[in-house]
């Protein structure tokens, strides 16, 4: 393996790649990362025990990089980051031998001990019969609008994870943590059909990655893994196994009442009514319609005191009695993942979760269940 690279374009890849990388990884080797030559370019793997991320830096026709030998080592990824990061200017990297690897510039020369390369994992085989194309920019508003629903208590590790639904020329993403639920849904032209949970890690290595993709990503299917790719970037998931709820059957049908309010004014007021219970257990939030136009939030904290605020409803339908209490983390969590102006609140009963939607022909909604206030 010889290969050509300007500094700054490789140190620049190193130190994304090197961020997915565990602070504790066992075995030793799971420390490093894999760089392989080859005709389109040098390819760079790194892997943890839940995903591998795998970006490709092809040749450039200014001389950025230029391949002159094929060939794969696995060296620590800390080391070498921290290495290009201090040297200068065109680098010549080249294996030597089996466990050594060369790092030149025109005065300084490094030799840098490597893995055996045939320890480190392979990446799953991708099944290019099994896959969608979904645009960049609606999977990442997709998850970044339901993800943070899931359940971080692993007693129920399905809940752990985002739910991601391809059906019918449709793709669902989901996640409950079985006191709230997140949904979205968006019309999606595919012939696969299945059910996959990612791990709320993974989600998180997924949106750093890929939050500025504005082209299509392919996701492939294969083995127990969820694969998303661009042209130079692919991220490769395990799958937690297990039976996610039927979520159908959580939503609340015909509704007692139906309150439209302004989005951004409703949140800064639950917003300013959880002031108070930020740092306790009880950080509930009450809401009661008053006199069928009014909305009034309130909260109590016996250290600290308690905030009242009366708000103007746009729309009321149904009954107009209604008082519950909310935690108010998952109800600010639910109202900054709308984009809407106005949302709709449906209620069923004082102790029946209450549903939140858009006012808009988007399908999206939060589901949250009421606490004892």
């Amino acid at each position: 393996m010889k290969f050509k690279i300007d500094r700054g374009s490789f140190y620049e890849a190193l130190t994304e790649l090197s961020r997915s990388i565990s602070a504790k990884a066992e075995p030793q080797i799971m420390n490093g990362m894999k760089m392989t030559a080859h005709a389109e370019g040098l390819t760079l793997i790194v892997s943890n025990h839940l995903y591998f991320v795998e970006k490709t830096i092809p040749p450039k026709a200014d001389g950025k990089l230029s391949v002159y030998e094929s060939g794969s080592v696995v060296v620590p990824a800390k080391y070498l980051v921290e290495l290009v990061k201090k040297l200068p200017e065109e680098l010549t990297v080249e294996l030597i031998d089996l466990h050594k690897l060369s790092i030149k510039t025109e005065e300084i020369s490094v030799v840098l001990s490597s893995f055996d390369v045939d320890d480190y994992p392979n990446t799953p085989v991708l099944d290019l019969g099994k896959s969608v194309q979904i645009p960049g920019h609606l999977l990442n508003e997709m998850v970044s609008q339901t993800a943070f629903a899931a359940s971080s208590i692993d007693t129920r590790p399905v809940l752990t994870g985002l739910l991601v639904t391809l059906q019918d020329n449709k793709i669902i993403c989901a996640a409950t943590n079985s006191h709230r639920l997140a949904m979205r849904e968006s019309e999606l032209e595919n012939d696969i059909e299945g059910s996959y949970i990612i791990p709320f890690t993974s989600v998180k290595e997924f949106m750093r990655l890929f939050h500025n993709s504005k082209g299509l990503i392919t996701v492939y299917i294969c083995e127990n893994y969820l694969v998303f790719k661009t042209l130079n970037l692919a991220m490769y998931t395990r799958l937690i196994e297990g039976n996610y709820p039927n979520l159908n059957t959580l939503i609340p049908a015909d509704p007692k009442t139906m309150i439209t309010v302004q989005t951004s004014k409703f949140l800064k007021g639950i917003d300013r009514a959880s002031l108070f219970n930020r740092e306790s257990r009880n950080n509930n939030v009450k809401l009661e319609l008053i006199n069928g136009n009014t909305l009034k939030i309130t909260s109590y904290s016996p250290d600290l005191g308690n905030i009242e605020e009366i708000q103007q409803i746009i729309e009321l339908h149904g009954e107009k009695e209604l008082s519950l209490s909310l935690n108010s983390t998952f109800l600010i969590e639910a109202l900054k993942a709308f984009t809407e102006e106005e949302v709709t609140l449906n209620f069923s009963g004082s102790m029946r979760p209450i549903l939140i939607k858009p006012n808009s022909n988007k399908r999206h909604l939060h589901l949250i269940s009421p606490v004892r206030g």
